[in-house]
């Protein structure tokens, strides 16, 4: 699948050069007249072009809209070698927005120490502004490979006997039982997109650490009908971090 992009992605799903294009209609905050703007007036060469050249309508591709296409990464191709982060350009671009060229050149200058996103807020920002979680910024090709080879299937085609399964933490939560012993709930992601949760008794949360956006192989997980997965003392013994 390929990226959202302001001068390829339409109103639907399509398929170019063999790759699925995410539509900008998938992007939440960016209203119908917005893509139809922004859909008649490309391509856009430069950021320029989006904001002063093209006579792009401010009314219909207003602050909110920017916003939402640049975090959600839309517009990653008008980010030249001026900018020296996705940061950087946000800031100098959207928030605070430039009303002509030259108060743009000022934001160029006044934001440069800016410069990017962690891979966990670009994460965030994607999966908020889509609800699609951006699995293969998490999980490298090789990997799929490896866990072919080694039998090991994502966590949604969980077979028994095979004993290992692998996923992706998206939140870690610490909870108490009625005991007062902590444990964590655990939602997990994997390639088919189906959301999982799983419970780890038995943790100490000052030595059990689980990272969240990134891919773990779980062994000799238990999975109850009802109750659904969980592990037991601890994480060290059936979370295995890969990377």
């Amino acid at each position: 699948m390929k990226g959202l992009d302001i001068n390829t992605s339409g109103i639907r799903w399509e398929v170019q050069d063999g790759k699925l294009i995410s539509p900008l209609t998938t992007i939440k905050g960016l209203g119908e007249a917005a893509i139809e703007e922004l859909v008649h007036k490309r391509p856009f060469s430069t950021v320029e072009d989006l904001l002063f050249d093209k006579g792009v309508v401010a009314r219909k591709v207003n602050k909110k809209s920017l916003d939402a296409l640049c975090r959600a990464g839309a517009m990653a191709s008008l980010m030249d070698d001026r900018f020296f982060g996705d940061k950087h350009f946000w800031s100098a671009v959207v928030v605070d927005k430039p009303k002509n060229k030259k108060k743009l050149g000022e934001n160029i200058e006044k934001y440069r120490d800016e410069g990017s996103f962690t891979k966990a807020e670009i994460i965030t920002h994607y999966k908020t502004l889509t609800g699609i979680y951006p699995i293969n910024m998490v999980v490298p090709v090789k990997a799929y490979a490896f866990f072919e080879q080694a039998g090991i299937p994502p966590i949604s085609e969980y077979d028994r006997d095979l004993g290992k399964v692998w996923c992706i933490p998206t939140e870690v939560t610490t909870r108490k039982t009625k005991t007062g012993k902590h444990y964590y709930q655990v939602k997990v992601i994997d390639s088919n997109m189906e959301e999982q949760k799983i419970n780890c008794w038995g943790v100490d949360p000052q030595k059990d650490f689980l990272y969240v956006n990134r891919l773990y192989v779980l062994e000799w997980p238990q999975y109850n009908e009802t109750w659904g997965f969980s592990t037991r003392s601890g994480v060290n013994r059936n979370w295995k971090l890969l990377g």
